[in-house]
């Protein structure tokens, strides 16, 4: 017994020098924090540690109070008051690590490398929300995070509207999946910048609108006609992540639907992937000049979340209630419809209506993939609107290999659940 809590004194020792180590660097520099150092730091971990053996967490408590006293007398007694604030709460949170590393050994251990590395990353993290962040990122950030850990939570997980298909919860996670889709997007095109072009700048715009994508590339090859296949590129690779935005939401919301639909994303997206990776090579090959891309104004739009969202209730409710009258097959007319206008709302609607248990996911399969395939004919419309351009018929063929893909996806799945139940 006696071994064990040495042993366990000496991890709180390791956390205390550890975080010590780097507060000590850091004495000697203009404006730091106070003097308190390795062994300071190393003498408040013991001290959380012999706290919570001898007498648990109210001899923590008091040793917790006592320390935080001492340091308090420390600060107040120096002329720059606020310099030494960030060692204050790091001496505490010592404190705190050395009292849980008796009971929860690894949770101290990565807490005390967490607190360390957030320590020394000081200067990283100044010049990173000085100079890297825009003012619109900051205020998107705090919207994303409002949304996802202050509103989402106190929302209603319960079912409403015919046959209780609508979940306020579900929706509201669909509209954060969106913004932290945008956001990632959004940080991929910081990261890349105009290395990668107009295939990476097609495929982040898939996530918000891959029939808008196929537009914006139309209207670009007009232009600069020499642009042809890194624009079909792009707007093949917006297929891409309108089928991973798909899946994610499925996912999300009904993993026993996503694993019977994975075959009918997953190969399109493959088929997708590598016919856009040729065209991206094409256009390599012909010599073709990269386009730079245009940093957004922001990370993403709440409006176009919030529709997003909408256009999901109407259509669970339109497909709740034809369900309810006319039975499953008015469901794959329903989802073709929605397939006009968003594949993912589409997605969303069948597996709501999933959750809601009005319709097996076993049936919901054939109206994604009636889905998908509605909204690539819509794009093929599109692509070849302009006329019989190289690019239109380029995209056209992408996107029928594309729809192809889907209803082989759709034939694998359904052998595979033949066999299974065989």
């Amino acid at each position: 017994m006696e071994t064990s809590q040495v042993l366990l004194l000496l991890e709180a020792l390791g956390i205390g020098l550890l975080i010590g180590i780097e507060r000590e660097r850091n004495a000697g520099e203009p404006g730091g924090p106070a003097p308190a150092g390795v062994r300071t730091f190393a003498l408040a971990s013991l001290t959380g540690a012999l706290s919570q053996i001898a007498g648990g967490w109210p001899m923590l408590a008091v040793a917790l109070a006592v320390i935080g006293g001492l340091r308090m007398v420390t600060h107040l007694s120096q002329l720059e008051r606020q310099a030494g604030l960030t060692t204050s709460l790091a001496l505490l949170i010592v404190v705190v690590l050395g009292a849980l590393s008796v009971e929860h050994t690894f949770l101290a251990a990565a807490s005390g490398v967490l607190v360390a590395a957030l320590l020394a990353a000081r200067t990283v993290l100044r010049e990173f929300s000085r100079s890297v962040l825009n003012d619109f990122e900051i205020r998107d950030g705090l919207i994303l995070g409002v949304s996802a850990l202050l509103i989402l939570p106190i929302l209603p997980d319960e079912g409403f509207g015919p046959g209780g298909a609508i979940n306020p919860r579900n929706l509201f996670v669909i509209i954060i999946l969106v913004m932290a889709i945008g956001a990632v997007s959004h940080i991929c095109t910081r990261v890349f910048g105009d290395r990668l072009g107009l295939p990476l700048s097609g495929f982040l715009s898939g996530f918000v609108s891959s029939t808008a994508t196929v537009v914006a590339m139309a209207r670009k090859v007009q232009h600069r006609p020499v642009e042809t296949y890194p624009a079909a590129a792009g707007a093949t690779f917006s297929s891409v992540s309108s089928l991973v935005q798909t899946g994610i939401v499925l996912l999300f919301l009904s993993p026993s639907m996503f694993s019977l639909a994975a075959p009918v994303l997953l190969i399109p997206m493959a088929v997708a992937l590598l016919f856009g990776v040729t065209l991206a090579r094409f256009g390599l090959r012909d010599g073709g000049k990269r386009e730079g891309l245009e940093l957004p104004s922001r990370i993403f739009s709440v409006p176009e979340a919030i529709n997003f969202a909408l256009i999901v209730a109407t259509v669970i409710v339109v497909s709740a209630v034809l369900n309810d009258r006319f039975g499953s097959e008015a469901v794959l007319l329903s989802a073709a419809l929605a397939g006009l206008v968003s594949t993912g709302s589409a997605a969303v609607a069948l597996a709501s209506l999933v959750v809601a248990e009005q319709l097996p996911a076993s049936e919901a399969v054939v109206p994604l993939a009636a889905a998908i395939s509605v909204n690539a004919g819509v794009r093929i419309v599109l692509a070849l609107r302009g006329g019989a351009t190289p690019f239109g018929w380029t995209v056209a063929g992408g996107l029928l290999l594309t729809a192809a893909a889907v209803w082989a996806g759709w034939w694998f799945a359904a052998a595979i659940s033949s066999m299974i139940t065989a």
